[in-house]
Formats: C-alpha cells, sequence, structure tokens
C-alpha cells in the first residue's frame, strides 16, 4: 500500500485493525477509488489527527475535535458528512469482529447523525437547450465530442475519457463505459448524431495508435481539467454561464451534462430501471439486483427518449 497523493493508490495505516478493515473491503470488490478514499480518511484520522490513539480509544469527544478541524480547515458540510461516514464504517465493521475486542462501540455514528447532508439546486442553467448551445459552441472535434457523449448518455467525466477504441461499437451503436462508479462496467446506446460526431473525431484522430479513443497531444488519456476548461469557455462563448461565475447553481460542468440528460430522460418518459441502467447508478434496492436489462430493450427506449443536438 503507497501513501502517493493518487486516486489509485492505497494508502498505509500503522493499525492492523484500519489494514485488516482495507484488505477485507479490497476482497469482496470494492473499486480502487473507493479504498483510496477510505485509506486516505482513516490515514488522516489515525495518523494525522490522533498519532497516539489507537482505534478502540477513540471516543466521541475525539470525533467531535475531528469535525472542528475539518470545520477550521473550510471543509465542506457534505464532505465531512462523506468523512465520517468512512470512519462509520470502519468502526461498524470492526466492533462486529470479536478478534477485535477493544472496539466495542462506534463514536463516528453518533456525531454522524447530528451532520445532515446539504443538497445543492439543481443548477438554473442545466436545460438541455443550453447544453445544445454550450456544444456546439465548442470548436475542437475531440472536446465536442466528449460533450456529445456526456450529454446524450449521462456519464460522468472520468467514465467518458477512459473509454477506449475497442469499446466502441458503431454499427450497432453502442459504447462500453468502463470506469462506473463502484468500479462496475455498462454498454450503453447512442444515436445516429452521437455515432457521426465520433466518427468524424476519429477521421482527424486516424494517426494515434493510443487505446484510448480521446487523446491528449502528448497520446496520453485526455485529462479531465482540459474538458472541464474548454466546457467552462464554451459556456461563457455561449451565453449560458460567464466564464467568473463560482455560484453552483449559476455555472455548467461537465457533470452538469449528467443533470441535463437525467432531467431530459425523466421528462421524455423513459422507464425508470433502464435509466438508472444507462446512468450507471449503484443497484439501491433489492430489485434492482433481480432486474437484468436487455441491451436491445435498453437501445428502443434511448431512442425514443433522446434528442438531436443539432451540430
Amino acid at each position: 500500500m503507497g501513501a502517493e497523493a493518487n486516486a489509485s493508490k492505497i494508502y498505509d495505516n500503522k493499525h492492523d485493525e484500519v489494514t485488516y478493515f482495507l484488505t477485507r473491503k479490497e476482497a469482496t470488490g470494492r473499486s480502487t477509488r473507493t479504498l483510496n478514499s477510505y485509506s486516505r480518511i482513516l490515514r488522516e484520522f489515525f495518523h494525522d489527527q490522533f498519532p497516539d490513539l489507537d482505534p478502540g480509544e477513540v471516543e466521541i469527544r475525539h470525533v467531535e475535535d475531528y469535525v472542528m478541524a475539518l470545520t477550521e480547515r473550510g471543509v465542506s458540510q457534505n464532505s465531512k458528512k462523506k468523512y465520517l461516514e468512512i470512519l462509520s464504517s470502519f468502526y461498524g465493521y470492526t466492533m462486529k469482529r470479536p478478534q477485535f475486542e477493544d472496539i466495542t462501540g462506534n463514536p463516528a455514528a453518533v456525531v454522524m447523525e447530528e451532520i445532515p447532508r446539504i443538497r445543492p439546486d439543481r443548477p438554473d442553467c442545466a436545460t438541455w437547450e443550453n447544453a445544445c448551445k454550450l456544444i456546439n459552441a465548442i470548436p475542437d472535434p475531440r472536446d465536442k465530442t466528449v460533450a456529445i457523449i456526456l450529454a446524450k448518455t449521462g456519464a460522468r467525466l472520468l467514465e467518458a475519457l477512459s473509454i477506449e477504441k475497442d469499446d466502441v461499437d458503431l454499427e450497432k451503436g453502442f459504447i462500453r463505459l468502463r470506469e462506473r462508479k463502484g468500479g462496475g462496467q455498462t454498454v450503453v446506446p447512442i444515436d445516429d448524431e452521437t455515432i457521426y460526431a465520433i466518427k468524424r473525431y476519429q477521421f482527424v484522430n486516424s494517426d494515434s495508435d493510443s487505446p484510448y479513443l480521446f487523446t491528449s497531444t502528448l497520446g496520453g488519456r485526455l485529462s479531465k481539467e482540459r474538458i472541464r476548461r474548454e466546457v467552462k469557455a464554451a459556456a461563457d462563448r455561449a451565453g449560458v454561464a460567464p466564464k467568473e461565475e463560482r455560484r453552483f447553481e449559476k455555472k455548467f460542468t461537465p457533470h452538469t451534462f449528467r443533470t441535463v440528460f437525467t432531467t431530459l430522460m425523466r421528462k421524455q418518459g423513459m422507464k425508470p430501471y433502464i435509466l438508472k441502467y444507462i446512468r450507471g447508478d449503484a443497484k439501491t434496492e433489492t430489485m434492482d439486483i433481480y432486474t437484468r436489462v436487455d441491451r436491445d430493450e435498453a437501445k428502443e427506449e434511448y431512442l425514443n427518449c433522446i434528442k438531436e443536438i443539432g451540430l
């Protein structure tokens, strides 16, 4: 386990209880991204905040002091909630294992109950019309194609940038999204307009030997920062949101496309279980586990609901 500040790394921890927790979570299929978050927060708590405390010695007051320290650092309410959820998960797990007899309670869970999660309002600019104007204001074929996929599949930015050439089936009209949240993958439908955009981009990028569909000038996978910057600039050019806008409900980011897609599909009457499948949402209910989505059924439903951008 390395300690580099890297989302693909799992941080070392001096406590055997934490190491046991992380290795068991890894064995049960937690994604690298999730393990990174778990290990990073647990390392911060036990190594940086309370280096002299063993896990079994932590009390509610210590967790409250940690929350105070996070507040002084300017950590958002939702992030504080997330950090405590990780701590609570660790304590909830270890207190049920008899080998950790010193851990008899879950102090993080007590404090976590007092921190409500703040759900931000939907961005005012998150409309299909604004998304279309923004996409048409992106001059670069590569960046435009990324934005089209975001708008037309509801994919998260990393999911779109992780698409490899072998993941694209333009003949049948599907794209495989590998890096879905939670470590899974989904094959999602695309329409003719998206297929056209991908073909156009592939034509101008035919010399690339990278496995990735979207590559940087150096040949590697395109960075998230590049697309964030281009979406921000295009939103300004299109009159959707000024560059200097900082308010969440007024700015347009790559993730706003996910909101736009979801809203459009709901308005168009897409079946909820198909929408969850295309969005790559986690299976949160028992029915989700036993619901198998047929790709052709999803494609038919998708094509009945998706709108054209007007490229």
